[in-house]
C-alpha cells in the first residue's frame, strides 16, 4: 500500500484541472465513449501499462463502462469489467462500511475508546491520551497512529497473525514497526494504515468472525457484489489480472494480513454496483449514515485533501469529489465521486505505472464533464 503516490497523483490531477478550468471553454463535439476510446488505447502504450478499466457514472447511473489493454500479456487475455484487480487503499473505504454497520446495528459506538472493544491486543502505553483514540478517529486518520502503509508479502510466506503483525512484525520491509499513538489523537491529521488494522481486529472481536468473512457476509453479499473478496482464493487467482512492476514484467499477486488496510480484490462490475449503492437505498448502510461518512473533520483539512469516516474529499478546481485512492505494487486505482450531482469515476490498472494512466483518464472524464455543465 502506497498512499503517498496516490495523494501524489491527485495533487498533480488537481493542478492540471485548475489549468483546465482556465482555459476557454469548448464545445463538446465527442462522447464520452469517443474520448474513452480515443484516448485510452494511447495513453497505455505510451506508458507500458498492460490494461485499464474505467467506469463513469452521472446522476447516479453508469453511463461507460469498458476495459481496455490486457489482464495478462503474455497469454493475450483481454481486459474486461469482470476481471480482477487489487485496490490498495480503496480497501479502507469498504472497511469503513463495514465497521459502520456495526455501528447502525449499535454494536459499535464511534466515540468510545477503540481499546473497550479489544481483548486480543492492546495499544502500547505512551506519554498521550489513549481514549481519544475513537473509532471515528481512527476512521478520519486523526487517531495519532503511526504505519501510514504496509508491503504485501509473496505468495508463498506465511502470513503474520493480526496481533503480530499491530506489534510490528511485518517482514523486513516493516520490521518492529508496531502500531502505537505518537501524536496527541483528534489534534491533527495523520494517516494511518495501521488504524485500519484495529479496525480489522475490533471486527473480529465484536463479531467472532473472520473480519473477511464478516465483509463477505455482511457487506458483499447484501450489495450483490460477489466477485468481491478479501480472502485470495483459486476463484480470485483465476479471475484476476496480472499485475506488473514499471518495467512491464509480471510480478506476483501480493498478499497481506493487512486486509482492511489493502488488500482487497474486485472487478469494474462489482466497483460500479458499489459506487450505485452510495446514492441510491442499500440495506448495509442508510443513506445518513453514508452522509455522516463524507463530512469533512476540520482536523484532517490539508492543501489539497480532507476526510470524514473513511472517505477522501479533494478540490480539483471547481470540481470537488469524494472518495478514495489506491496504490500497491502492480496496480493503481482511484475511486472519485461527486455526491451533490451522483456523479463521478471508477479507475483501475495492472501496472506500478498506472499513475500516468490514470492522471490523463481523470483528466479526460474532467475536462468532459465541465463541457457538459457549460
Amino acid at each position: 500500500m502506497k498512499t503517498l503516490t496516490s495523494i501524489l497523483l491527485l495533487a498533480l490531477l488537481w493542478v492540471n484541472t485548475s489549468l483546465i478550468a482556465q482555459s476557454p471553454t469548448t464545445k463538446k463535439t465527442k462522447s464520452i465513449d469517443q474520448l474513452m476510446d480515443t484516448k485510452i488505447p494511447s495513453l497505455i502504450e505510451e506508458n507500458n501499462v498492460p490494461g485499464i478499466a474505467v467506469a463513469i457514472l452521472e446522476g447516479g447511473k453508469i453511463i461507460y463502462q469498458k476495459g481496455y489493454g490486457y489482464a495478462d500479456k503474455s497469454n493475450k487475455v483481454k481486459m474486461t469489467t469482470t476481471t480482477g484487480f487489487n485496490i490498495g487503499s480503496i480497501s479502507k473505504l469498504f472497511t469503513a462500511w463495514g465497521v459502520m454497520n456495526l455501528v447502525e446495528d449499535g454494536k459499535l459506538e464511534l466515540d468510545v475508546p477503540i481499546e473497550s472493544y479489544l481483548t486480543r491486543w492492546k495499544l502500547p502505553k505512551s506519554e498521550f491520551d489513549h481514549s481519544k483514540v475513537t473509532i471515528r478517529s481512527i476512521l478520519s486518520h486523526s487517531a495519532g497512529l503511526s504505519v501510514h502503509g504496509y508491503p504485501g508479502f509473496h505468495p508463498d510466506s506465511k502470513l503474520p497473525t493480526l496481533e503480530a503483525s499491530l506489534n510490528g512484525e511485518n517482514g523486513p520491509m516493516r520490521e518492529n514497526e508496531a502500531v502505537k499513538v505518537i501524536l496527541e489523537p483528534q489534534t491533527q491529521f495523520k494517516y494511518s494504515g495501521g488504524g485500519y488494522t484495529i479496525l480489522q481486529l475490533v471486527i473480529e472481536e465484536v463479531t467472532g468472525q473472520k473480519f473477511e468473512n464478516y465483509m463477505r457476509k455482511s457487506v458483499f453479499e447484501p450489495l450483490h457484489i460477489y466477485n468481491t473478496s478479501f480472502i485470495i482464493d483459486d476463484g480470485i487467482k483465476k479471475n484476476s489480472a496480472k499485475p506488473y512492476d514499471k518495467e512491464a514484467n509480471e510480478i506476483y499477486l501480493e498478499r497481506f494480513t493487512a486486509k482492511a488496510a489493502a488488500g482487497l480484490q474486485t472487478t469494474l462490475d462489482d466497483m460500479s454496483t458499489f459506487a450505485k449503492a452510495q446514492f441510491w437505498e442499500n440495506i448495509v448502510l442508510n443513506q445518513e449514515t453514508i452522509q455522516e461518512m463524507t463530512q469533512i473533520i476540520p482536523i484532517t483539512k490539508t492543501k489539497r485533501s480532507a476526510y470524514g469516516l473513511g472517505y477522501a474529499t479533494y478540490n480539483f478546481g471547481p470540481i470537488k469529489v469524494t472518495g478514495h485512492a489506491g496504490t500497491n505494487t502492480g496496480w493503481e486505482a482511484g475511486f472519485m465521486m461527486d455526491f451533490e450531482k451522483k456523479d463521478g469515476i471508477i479507475i483501475l490498472a495492472n501496472s506500478s505505472n498506472g499513475k500516468k494512466v490514470a492522471i490523463n483518464t481523470l483528466q479526460t472524464w474532467a475536462k468532459w464533464r465541465m463541457t457538459q455543465q457549460k
